[in-house]
């Protein structure tokens, strides 16, 4: 169900939606749209984030904000280029700063190649690199993401 009666399965709007409805509609949309379905890899992460936050209408502004600090402004998975032009996968957050979560870079955008995953905390660089934004590793030419992504996905979690 969404606020504005646009949802399913019943088309109730506003305090017709129980809050854990609410609830389980954020999470819903956000899992669909990062997981994917069986026909599509799903989106990044943080570009989710972002489109379900450009549409007021759709959820519960006090839950949605919420959510989004819970999940972070770069949920764990996201795919962002650095300010070092390297492209990283967040793979923690930090609970004091949800903008500047630990990262795992592994392209340099300079040499058109993949370099040695390096894990920064973002929290710790005191400026020195930061996230410029949101990528899309297609448009870099890496072939295979969700592979990759998998792959990136087992190292952070060996490394802690």
């Amino acid at each position: 169900e969404r606020l504005d009666g646009s949802g399913y399965p019943s088309g109730l709007m506003g305090a017709d939606i129980d809050r854990i409805s609410r609830m389980a509609a954020i999470c819903d949309a956000y899992d669909t749209l990062a997981t994917g379905t069986r026909s599509d890899d799903g989106m990044n992460p943080a570009i989710v984030i972002q489109a379900m936050s450009s549409n007021p209408g759709w959820f519960d502004p006090g839950l949605m904000t919420a959510f989004t600090e819970t999940m972070g402004s770069y949920p764990v998975g996201s795919i962002v280029k650095l300010r070092s032009q390297r492209l990283a996968m967040v793979v923690d957050q930090d609970p004091a700063d949800h903008t500047r979560p630990k990262v795992r870079a592994f392209y340099s955008i300079a040499h058109k190649r993949m370099v040695s995953p390096e894990d920064i905390k973002l929290s710790d660089c005191y400026g020195e690199d930061e996230i410029a934004g949101i990528a899309d590793p297609d448009a870099h030419g890496i072939a295979d993401f969700p592979k990759l992504r998998e792959k990136l996905f087992n190292g952070a979690a060996r490394s802690g």
